[in-house]
C-alpha cells in the first residue's frame, strides 16, 4: 500500500516505538531533527531522525510522565509528572537532570516561556505556577480555578498565560499583575487541552466532548466550532503558520481542520486506539502522533504546500493582537534581542553548572536487557521498513460533496450597557477601547470570509 496519495497528502515518514506504555505528549527539538515523547511508563525518550543514532530514555520519575517539553534553545528538556515534581534534563549520554518539587498533587503541564528563563506548570492541585529556571525558584502562583488544572501555556509574547481546568472554565492570566483577566465558560464539557494561536490574538481548545474551539481574544468569544471527534479530543495543536490545526482523539483517529475555510479536510488513522499526543515541528514541515499504542509516527505535513505553491503569504486567520505589536526603534529592538540571547546563554550555562549526574538514566543502545529485543531497536531509528501493525488511512476530504462545516461566529459585536449614573471621562475610555478591540475583530472577520469567497469562486473556476 502507498502512503503518498496526492503531493498535498499527508504521509508517514517514520516509526518510532519503545514505551511500554502510553504515549503522553510530544515535542519537537528546535532544529526539528529530533523528538521527545512522555509516556505512562515513568519515562521520557529522545528520538533521533538521524538513521546512525538510537533512541535514548531517561528514567528519574517515579510515576508517570505527562508532559515534555524542549527550552527554545534545544539544550534542555523539562517533564512533568505524577509523581508531583518537575525535572530539568541536560538530555545527553550522561543523562544529568535536577528536580523539584512543584506542587502538592499531580504536575500535568509544563511549559517554558518563550525567551526560556521561566516555566509554568499546572496541577491537580488547582494551581498554576510560575518558576525561575536556572534557581529553580518559585516566583508566583495563579490561584482561580476549583479543580484540576489540565494544561497552562504561555502567550506568542511572554506576557500572558491561558490554563484550561475541569472546572469547565479557560482562564487568561495577566504574568505581571498575577490577576486573571479573562475567563471563558465552557457550558457541557471540560476543556483537555488549550493553547495560543502564533499571533497572540487567540487561543484553541481540546475538549472532552469531541469538539475543538477557537476564542478571540479581542472580542471575548468563541469564533469557531467544530464537532471534530466521536470522542474526547486530547489535543489541538496550531500549525505554525497559524492557518490549520491539528487534532488528536481517543476515537483513533487525527483531524486537521482548515481554520480560513471553516471545516476540517483530513482524517489520518495509524495508531491502534486513541490518538494521545500531537504536535507540529517548529517549522511546520512535519508533524507527529503518539498513541495508547506506544507507538511515534512522524508524518510529513505537505498539505500546507498549497499555500507555498499559490504564494499566498499572507494568509493569515488573526491579525497580530495589538497588545503584541511593539513601537520601538529597529536599533531599540536589535539592542533587545541581542541581550536576550546573553540572556539565555547565561541561563544556559548556570543550569549546566547545576545539574548533576544522574544514575537513573537509561541508553537503549548500551541496555543488554532491551539489546536483547532486535524489534525495539533496530526499528526506533531507521525509516520506516513496514507499516505499524494499524493502517495507515490517510482521508482527504477536501474535495467532498459533502462538506463537514465549522460553526463560525460573526457576530462579534457585544452589547454594552451603560451605567446613566456613571459619566466619568475613564469609564468613557473604556468603552472606546472595548469599541475599538471589536470593530478590530469585524475587521478579521470580514477578511476571513473576503478569503473563503475567493477560494469558493477558484474551486467553482475549477
Amino acid at each position: 500500500m502507498s502512503l503518498s496519495l496526492k503531493n498535498y497528502d499527508p504521509t508517514v515518514e517514520r516509526h518510532f516505538k519503545g514505551h511500554k506504555k502510553t504515549i503522553t505528549n510530544i515535542t519537537f527539538h528546535p532544529d526539528n531533527l529530533k523528538v521527545a515523547t512522555s509516556s505512562l511508563d515513568n519515562t521520557f525518550m529522545v528520538c533521533n531522525f538521524n538513521k546512525t543514532m538510537r533512541a535514548n530514555r531517561f528514567i528519574g520519575h517515579k510515576e508517570a510522565v505527562y508532559d515534555v517539553a524542549y527550552a527554545p534553545s534545544g539544550e534542555v528538556v523539562a517533564t512533568a509528572s505524577k509523581d508531583r515534581t518537575v525535572r530539568i534534563w541536560v538530555p545527553t549520554l550522561k543523562g544529568e537532570s535536577l528536580d523539584f518539587q512543584a506542587h502538592s498533587s499531580t504536575v500535568r503541564s509544563v511549559q517554558f516561556s518563550p525567551d526560556g528563563e521561566k516555566l509554568i506548570t499546572a496541577s491537580d492541585d488547582k494551581i498554576v505556577k510560575l518558576w525561575k529556571v536556572c534557581l529553580r525558584r518559585f516566583l508566583a502562583s495563579f490561584v482561580g480555578h476549583t479543580h484540576w488544572v489540565r494544561s497552562a501555556k504561555f502567550s506568542p509574547d511572554g506576557r500572558l498565560i491561558v490554563s484550561c481546568s475541569d472546572d469547565k472554565t479557560i482562564k487568561l492570566w495577566e504574568i505581571s499583575s498575577g490577576k486573571c483577566i479573562k475567563t471563558f465558560h465552557e457550558l457541557k464539557d471540560p476543556a483537555i487541552d488549550v493553547e495560543f494561536h502564533p499571533t497572540g490574538a487567540a487561543i484553541g481548545t481540546a475538549n472532552t466532548g469531541g469538539s475543538v474551539k477557537i476564542y478571540d481574544l479581542r472580542s471575548g468569544l468563541m469564533n469557531q466550532h467544530y464537532h471534530a471527534h466521536t470522542g474526547p479530543v486530547n489535543k489541538a495543536k496550531f500549525h505554525p503558520n497559524g492557518n490549520f490545526m491539528l487534532t488528536a482523539s481517543d476515537d483513533g483517529s487525527m483531524k486537521v481542520l482548515d481554520l480560513l475555510e471553516g471545516r476540517p479536510i483530513y482524517t489520518l488513522k495509524g495508531h491502534c486506539g486513541a490518538v494521545t499526543a500531537v504536535t507540529f515541528s517548529p517549522t511546520g514541515e512535519f508533524f507527529a502522533s503518539g498513541g495508547y499504542d506506544q507507538q511515534l509516527l512522524i508524518w510529513k505535513t505537505n498539505f500546507d504546500n498549497d499555500d507555498i505553491v499559490k504564494d499566498v503569504k499572507q494568509r493569515n486567520l488573526y491579525s497580530p493582537s495589538v497588545k503584541n505589536k511593539s513601537n520601538k526603534s529597529s536599533q531599540d529592538t536589535n539592542n533587545e534581542n541581542n541581550q536576550d540571547e546573553e540572556n539565555k546563554q547565561d541561563n544556559q550555562q548556570d543550569i549546566n553548572d547545576k545539574l548533576e549526574y544522574s544514575p537513573d538514566f537509561e541508553d537503549l543502545s548500551d541496555n543488554e536487557e532491551l539489546q536483547n529485543d532486535d524489534e525495539i531497536l533496530t526499528d526506533q531509528c531507521e525509516k520506516i521498513k513496514e507499516l505499524p501493525t494499524c493502517q495507515i488511512e490517510v482521508i482527504n476530504t477536501r474535495n467532498s460533496e459533502k462538506r463537514e462545516q465549522g460553526y463560525v461566529n460573526i457576530e462579534t459585536v457585544s452589547t454594552i450597557k451603560l451605567n446613566e449614573s456613571t459619566n466619568t471621562s475613564q469609564t468613557r475610555t473604556a468603552i472606546l477601547e472595548k469599541l475599538s478591540e471589536q470593530v478590530d475583530s469585524i475587521k478579521d472577520m470580514i477578511v476571513i470570509l473576503e478569503k473563503r469567497l475567493t477560494t469558493v469562486e477558484e474551486e467553482l473556476k475549477n
